[in-house]
């Protein structure tokens, strides 16, 4: 068969399996992940204003993934930078706060809905995009000029899951290695299908309204609406900054020349200052969660 038929068969197949995708989300036919018992005895719990911080490190200390990954946490350049470093639970809790300790409970939840050891063929597709999930994450954080109304932590939440869309889809896609033999059309085609899946998946988690349309509409990186700056940006700015430094379809992009980036007042200097001065903050986020 020449190449050219065996390169279009390819891509048909691959366009049919995302339709077939599609075609369950949108008759919600979707056998979508749930999150693990663990996270979410972990959210509820952190969700009670009444909650005692004893029942807090119980109920925290039951996963020990999580508790050794907020001490690593509490112990990171980006929470205490010159502080005595903490060796238990309740003292990391303490420092890192209520907020962090509920996305460091999903961001292990994540990691073991989508292990990428579970994956015959796209194991390395899933490691490389949880580490760029996290340097999501991490920049969302500590970048600067956020809204008054979009803490830090909402903005580390809402990197953290802005791909999860696309974990679903390897996940599925591992199943059928012969389609995707082509990564430039795996990367095309799963950056096209993403965001809607992801959509799903965190409605279905019962994530917030701001975090699921910033999961939605984060790839809409020309959005010249007129409208006030809002967690969708902090995402959009989060996401293309981690690219910087990297060859890909952004690298050669202006990015001051951006809505979002107008909208968070960063210019070119703001962005090559936030990337130094963060980058100790940044990388120790990243390994902690790791």
């Amino acid at each position: 068969m020449p190449m050219e038929n065996i390169q279009q068969n390819t891509i048909d197949h691959e366009i049919e399996f995302f339709r077939g995708l599609c075609s369950e989300l949108c008759k919600g036919d979707v056998n979508l992940p749930t999150l693990p018992d663990i996270a979410l005895r972990i959210k509820k719990v952190l969700s009670d204003p009444d909650c005692s911080s004893d029942k807090v490190c119980r109920v925290i200390s039951a996963e020990p993934v999580v508790t050794a990954s907020l001490i690593k946490l509490a112990n990171s350049a980006a929470f205490a930078p010159s502080a005595q470093p903490v060796t238990a639970l309740k003292p990391a809790i303490t420092r890192v706060g209520y907020d962090v300790a509920r996305n460091t409970a999903v961001s292990v939840a994540i990691k073991n809905t989508f292990d990428p050891s579970k994956a015959k063929n796209l194991s390395r597709h899933l490691k490389q995009l949880w580490k760029h999930s996290l340097k999501v994450a991490a920049i969302a954080y500590v970048l600067p000029n956020k809204p008054k109304h979009i803490s830090p932590d909402e903005a580390m939440l809402a990197g953290l899951v802005h791909d999860i869309g696309k974990f679903y889809i390897l996940m599925r896609a591992d199943s059928h290695p012969t389609l995707f033999e082509d990564k430039a059309i795996l990367d095309e085609l799963t950056t096209l299908w993403h965001a809607g899946i992801g959509k799903v998946i965190l409605e279905t988690w019962g994530f917030t309204e701001e975090i699921i349309h910033a999961t939605d509409d984060h790839e809409i990186i020309n959005d010249k609406s007129h409208r006030a700056a809002n967690l969708t940006d902090v995402v959009i700015v989060s996401n293309l900054l981690s690219h910087i430094g990297k060859s890909s379809p952004y690298s050669e992009v202006d990015y001051s020349a951006l809505p979002s980036f107008q909208r968070l007042r960063l210019d070119a200097e703001h962005i090559a200052k936030i990337m130094t001065q963060s980058k100790a903050q940044i990388n120790s986020m990243i390994q902690a969660l790791s």
